[in-house]
């Protein structure tokens, strides 16, 4: 039961920091006229057209490879701290959890300064009225 449930919060914590970011606009004038389907439409196409233009190391790519690398390191980790304990397969696969979704929130945090994406976005959306504010 331990074993599942640290696997299953790996994989959520994982998948949850694979989600994208979108940028933020304040609601100026352009934004209001626009309405909320616009505003979507519009944004949707500056970060395609960004992807396009300059590309786009994804957050959940970068995010799943650290989770991965870490998962290893802290399986290792675990499996040395289960021989000498005596419980060497289940502190490898906490090990190995622990590494994955720390590896996996990290990763997500080193993606989310792609500034060339996101610089790209922003001057989309400020060439068609928006005023960005950030990502969120």
């Amino acid at each position: 039961m331990t074993k599942k449930f640290i696997l299953l919060l790996a994989l959520s914590l994982m998948t949850c920091s694979a989600c994208t970011s979108r940028p933020v606009l304040y609601p100026n004038a352009q934004y209001k006229q626009a309405g909320e389907a616009k505003v979507s439409e519009d944004i949707e196409y500056c970060m395609e057209f960004a992807e396009k233009s300059v590309g786009k190391d994804s957050r959940g790519k970068t995010s799943v490879k650290t989770g991965v690398q870490s998962g290893l390191i802290g399986g290792a980790i675990g499996l040395g701290i289960g021989i000498v304990t005596g419980s060497p397969g289940t502190s490898a696969l906490a090990g190995a959890a622990g590494g994955a979704a720390g590896g996996a929130v990290g990763g997500a945090v080193r993606d989310n300064s792609n500034s060339l994406y996101k610089n790209f976005v922003e001057r989309c959306l400020r060439e068609k009225g928006y005023e960005p504010m950030g990502w969120k």
